[in-house]
């Protein structure tokens, strides 16, 4: 099983593509850089940079979409670096997320999602007149870059499972929602007539790695109490959070508490939640504690039929050094330690 991370492009991109080299070097098979335009720098920009300076990494947009980007470019761009690291690039698309918030810009809807993948992958197969109207193709066609749905729910994951290569799972540490996210996969190839057997499942592992547990906690705080707002949630999974409540300021942060400019702001205001409401919740997002719970997460993952775990990590203005170097040092032993 492969094992990406999360990487947001927040520093020049020489910067990003040293860092880049490090993920290898740490053991990870793959790269999801963050696509928020103002936020990060150009993901494509940064995908290409990467690519000149890895050999095997596998390089992916985490998470593109078809608002800020018009299929066309989309597949240009992805081409083009597949020119520089053949066989190494993956699209993930989703709906946009602060990509199109951060710019006023709708989310995009199924039918804009689903029409995106089918022209990505109309193009890259050098399709004559993909797009109404005009009769046109891809001149740089011809590249085998799959494609996956960053899927957000159950419209979105059968969705993945009519038109796309892959899926990239969310939902949290919920071994019964992947069997039923499988499951609509499934029933979406069907309906298309395609067969499942051939779509690769990734599980989006929201992830925050570090010596002891109480300090993951902490870094994850924002992730973790932003789930006060989902009530739903809350409720599928037994937590009971009556009479819990976080600071107007913590939902006055910029751009927003998750992606917090002023992260040590956001992470102490988020700690005024009871701890053991905040370990309660961490324990159903992902894996949020030390290299040992991670490993035992990932291990998991694999024996659900996972083909891929993705080290979603909390942090949009810095790398994720501690998750790149426990890996590296601990949690990568424990998984070949295993397998082996």
């Amino acid at each position: 099983m492969n094992v990406y991370v999360r990487v947001s492009p927040f520093a020049p991109v020489p910067e990003v593509g040293a860092f880049a080299v490090r993920c290898e070097a740490a053991g990870f098979d793959g790269i999801g850089f963050v696509d928020s335009q103002m936020m990060t720098r150009e993901v494509f920009v940064t995908m290409a940079h990467a690519a000149s300076l890895t050999r095997r990494l596998r390089l992916i947009t985490a998470v593109t979409n078809p608002i800020t980007r018009h299929p066309s470019v989309i597949a240009s761009a992805a081409a083009s670096v597949d020119d520089i690291a053949p066989g190494r690039v993956e699209l993930w698309v989703g709906r946009g997320f602060t990509s199109v918030d951060l710019a006023g810009l709708p989310a995009a809807t199924s039918r804009q999602l689903r029409d995106c993948v089918l022209a990505l992958r109309r193009l890259f197969a050098g399709e004559w007149d993909v797009f109404p109207g005009v009769h046109s193709r891809l001149q740089n066609a011809g590249h085998s870059i799959p494609v996956s749905i960053a899927a957000e729910g159950p419209k979105t994951t059968r969705l993945a499972g009519e038109v796309a290569d892959g899926v990239l799972v969310a939902g949290g540490f919920d071994p019964a929602g992947w069997a039923h996210a499988r499951e609509l996969v499934h029933e979406g190839a069907r309906s298309a007539g395609r067969d499942p057997k051939g779509l690769r499942f990734c599980l989006n592992l929201l992830t925050c790695i570090r010596e002891d547990r109480e300090a993951a906690i902490r870094h994850a705080g924002p992730l973790i109490a932003l789930r006060l707002d989902d009530e739903a949630w809350l409720r599928e999974h037994g937590i009971d959070a009556r009479g819990a409540s976080l600071p107007q300021a913590f939902r006055e942060l910029y751009p927003d508490p998750m992606h917090a400019e002023d992260q040590e702001r956001a992470l102490d205001l988020a700690s005024s939640l009871p701890y053991g409401l905040r370990l309660e919740i961490a324990d159903k997002l992902g894996a949020i504690g030390s290299p040992a719970d991670c490993a035992e997460r990932i291990r998991k993952a694999a024996a659900a039929g996972f083909d891929a775990v993705f080290i979603r990590t909390m942090d949009t203005h810095a790398f994720p050094e501690a998750e790149v170097d426990l890996f590296a040092r601990a949690v990568r032993p424990a998984l070949a330690a295993v397998s082996g």
